[in-house]
């Protein structure tokens, strides 16, 4: 009964298929039902093509009757969408080409477009030289050092060397390599000497590695307590880390221990630089740092208790301690509120710089340092132990700017003037000061015999025309430096006639307001003069004053920085004013306001530049302006590169995109840096509408011998589309970028945009990052309109400890001085301002001195000390 339903079921399947009307049958039913509600007759309807519109294909196959115009109205509207949307049925339509398309029934992974990109003859020998470049870096930085990282001086119980091998006892004399761990057991105590001549005591329970990449070596501790003795090092550096802080030194002695709570840092002797939660710390001796706010501080005798050489840490431990103590107690100059040498230079004044008199600081840290050292036998065994007795130099040099500072008052000028009577360019320079009481000259005389000193009436029979050396004028209130003799005389005439009109001036008057808010360091430059001088004398050309008209830098006026220390902390301001609303490229800075594209940066960068900008199109004609020719129309400009591009630059380009770019580092140097640049986009689909025609119009364009066809490839993953740009002949992705929430985010691998990906929709990126909040200024903007930060110490470490000689070991110490900065600047109409809570790049300036005098290697140190 069952099988007799089943077949009758298929009979009557088959014939309703059987029954199926024809076309004829089909227009003949359908006009009946017209005619009877009185519509157009469906004999006008095109039903040639009656199957659905599945795919390209049959798109396609409509695209003669839509030109002949005899397709229904509903479907010419739905190839005209179609076309608005497809590249590759666009391109057939206006090409006449064939029928070849994608199948819309089954969506590809991908869609590939080609052109040529012809690569420049000149970008050869930059090519090479990168990659050049690139290899020795390489080499001399994170290339494997063969040989032994460290051997086992000594042990006291049982300990073990953890490899691939396993697990074996460890004694004296072994060693270790790169990859293998060091534990120690209850109750045991090891002592290594790493290959730089360090050593490392090990405490109990301990487990570390000792690895190298170029000439850096680093002591991983994963758990437990070490105390490190570094070695004087002349080229790379030694870094302790533990898993969740780094220790950055050279020649100090200092403690680490890492537990279940954090680590714990502290100094025995010098400085340490200590890195973690993306803040770093400069730590002297007696200091200590702990990276879990649950884990208290402990004295730091009971933290070294357990190391055999505890009788000769802890008096050197004491005394360090007291001289940083005595050092810290030394005033440094106070802050400067008025000067009375502001309304004593030239009227003509283009430059000014005053800086505060430091002679006595040095001089008093200096003594104290000596006056310790005499008093303390453990600080001497130390000394003489380490070679840093000879100070002769450095005593020298301390000498005599504290003996000449003792004549000067609080505060050096440096002033610029101009000489109209002079044929020379440049104006002449001179360094102005009071003097507290008589006999500069005298000594001058007996300490830098280089120095001719003049009083005022030598100086009015010395010869006129200026002579290579260094002048001293030696007045009754001031003393006057100079290369010139005639600045020298033009100083005095003015000296000679009281107050000028400077200081009475809009230019003295802003350096004036500079000095009520508490001068450091102040510098001031008055550039509209500056290029008005070089125009005057025929300096410049045509196209240089094109140029600065077109830039807007013709309307600019003064130049004020000012740099001051308040409790500890730096306060560094610029101020550059424009005469009237800023014009051309001084106005693409815009106002002040949230940044979003640093939300796509990792609180791990090491840099991250980011600006707000006016309207882009407006940018693109001022652009424009800037690269036509002097008197040619405003239609010329970019017209014939837009022909070969078939796009316009202004509406097609720079009309989709936003104000908000970015460009920063953000992950490893090497062996290709970890580039990433964020750019805002006001409409994504249309910009990539633009880019292929881009590469419609590149693809065109005629190759070479060393074109290189690059395609675009497309690829989803987890609703997210994928870009990448790939080099058809090799293979290789050239670079990646997608977009997402108005932004387009480019990287030269995926991964990097998964990551900027992540960093914005999880909230822990570099905008939101406590460390990096910490180091903006502290001023009344809640935003600005662009930022520089940097962290760039864990990358210029290995960079620049490859320079030879006796400067190597001066950078490698700027480098591992380095701490993370942030310069803040805001766009206003008349003028344009940065702010800097950081310190000068982030550097400790006393090491600049071992590179000015190399001669002297314990010279900066010995100061910092």
């Amino acid at each position: 009964m069952r099988h007799d339903s089943e077949s009758l079921l298929e009979t009557a399947i088959q014939s309703i298929h059987a029954a199926e009307p024809d076309a004829t049958q089909v227009s003949a039913s359908a006009q009946r039902v017209a005619d009877r509600l009185g519509i157009e007759s469906t004999r006008s309807l095109d039903f040639s093509a009656s199957s659905a519109i599945e795919s390209c294909a049959d798109v396609q196959g409509l695209l003669g009757s839509y030109r002949a115009g005899t397709l229904s109205a509903a479907r010419t509207l739905l190839i005209q969408a179609h076309l608005r949307e497809c590249g590759e049925c666009h391109r057939t339509y206006h090409g006449g080409l064939g029928s070849t398309g994608l199948d819309w029934s089954a969506p590809h992974a991908s869609r590939a477009l080609t052109w040529s990109f012809r690569l420049p003859r000149w970008a050869i020998a930059p090519a090479l030289a990168v990659l050049a470049l690139t290899f020795v870096l390489y080499r001399a930085f994170w290339q494997v050092p063969p040989g032994v990282r460290a051997e086992v001086v000594s042990i006291d119980g049982s300990a073990s060397r953890i490899s691939d091998a396993g697990d074996a006892p460890i004694a004296a004399g072994d060693t270790l390599h790169e990859g293998e761990h060091l534990r120690t057991s209850g109750g045991a105590h090891a002592v290594l000497r790493l290959s730089d001549g360090s050593t490392v005591e090990v405490n109990e329970r301990s487990v570390l590695s000792v690895g190298a990449r170029g000439r850096n070596m680093t002591v991983a501790v994963d758990n437990g307590a070490v105390i490190v003795q570094a070695a004087k090092r002349t080229a790379g550096h030694l870094y302790v880390k533990t898993p969740d802080c780094r220790v950055a030194v050279t020649g100090t002695v200092f403690s680490v221990n890492a537990g279940i709570k954090g680590s714990r840092v502290a100094v025995l002797e010098g400085t340490v630089h200590v890195t973690h939660g993306g803040l770093e710390t400069l730590m002297h001796a007696g200091d200590q740092v702990s990276t879990n706010d649950n884990l208290s501080s402990e004295p730091v005798d009971r933290q070294i208790a357990w190391s055999r050489n505890l009788d000769t840490y802890l008096p050197l431990l004491a005394q360090f301690g007291t001289l940083q103590h005595r050092i810290d107690q030394i005033p440094t100059p106070p802050l400067r509120y008025t000067s009375d040498l502001l309304g004593r230079v030239p009227a003509n004044t283009l430059l000014y710089v005053s800086i505060p008199n430091l002679g006595n600081f040095l001089s008093e840290a200096n003594n104290i340092f000596h006056d310790q050292l005499k008093q303390s036998p453990a600080l001497q065994q130390w000394w003489e132990s380490g070679a840093h007795h000879n100070t002769a130099q450095l005593d020298a040099l301390v000498n005599q700017l504290h003996q000449v500072s003792e004549y000067l008052g609080d505060e050096v000028v440096v002033a610029g003037v101009q000489q109209p009577e002079s044929p020379r360019p440049n104006p002449g320079f001179a360094i102005v000061a009071d003097l507290q009481r008589g006999g500069l000259g005298d000594v001058l005389r007996v300490t830098a015999p280089a120095i001719v000193v003049f009083d005022e009436a030598s100086l009015a029979t010395a010869p006129t025309q200026d002579r290579p050396g260094l002048f001293a004028l030696v007045r009754q209130h001031e003393a006057v430096f100079s290369s010139s003799v005639t600045v020298l005389r033009q100083m005095n005439a003015q000296l000679n006639g009281n107050a000028s009109s400077f200081a009475a001036g809009d230019f003295g008057q802003q350096i004036a307001a500079a000095y009520s808010r508490g001068a450091g360091i102040i510098l001031a430059a008055d550039l509209h003069q500056m290029l008005h001088t070089v125009s005057e004398r025929g300096r410049d050309t045509p196209s240089t004053q094109n140029a600065l008209q077109s830039s807007g830098m013709d309307s600019v006026r003064y130049l004020i920085a000012e740099h001051r220390e308040r409790n500890g902390l730096p306060d560094n301001h610029v101020n550059l004013q424009f005469a009237g609303a800023r014009q051309g490229a001084a106005s693409w800075l815009a106002g002040p306001a949230p940044i979003g594209s640093l939300e796509f940066v990792t609180p791990n960068a090491a840099i991250a530049v980011a600006f707000l900008s006016k309207d882009p199109v407006a940018i693109a004609d001022d652009m424009m302006k800037m690269a036509r020719p002097s008197g040619a129309s405003a239609s010329s400009g970019w017209s014939e590169e837009e022909a070969k591009l078939q796009i316009s630059v202004r509406n097609d380009l720079a009309a989709n995109l936003g104000g908000d770019f970015l460009m920063s580092l953000d992950g490893a140097v090497l062996p290709s840096p970890a580039w990433k640049a964020v750019v805002e986009v006001r409409n994504a689909e249309q910009l990539e509408r633009t880019l292929e025609r881009l590469a419609d119009a590149m693809r065109s364009q005629p190759g070479g011998n060393h074109a290189h066809d690059i395609a675009i490839h497309t690829s989803q993953s987890n609703g997210q589309t994928f870009y990448s740009i790939d080099d058809v002949a090799s293979g290789a992705a050239m670079a990646h970028y997608t977009f997402a929430d108005g932004y387009m985010i480019l990287a030269p691998h995926r991964a990097l945009l998964l990551q900027a990906l992540q960093a914005h929709a999880s909230g822990n990126s570099l905008a939101r990052s406590a460390a990096f909040k910490a180091l903006l200024p502290k001023d009344e903007n809640a935003n600005y309109s662009a930022l520089v930060y940097q962290n760039i110490g864990p990358v210029l470490t290995p960079l620049l400890s490859h320079v030879s000689g006796e400067s190597a070991q001066a950078l490698t110490q700027l480098a591992a001085d380095g701490r993370p900065t942030a310069i803040c600047a805001w766009g206003k109409e008349n003028n344009i301002e940065a702010a800097s809570n950081s310190h000068l790049f982030g550097f400790d300036l006393l090491a600049l001195e071992a590179l000015v005098h190399p001669g002297n290697k314990r010279s900066g140190v010995s100061v910092r000390e």
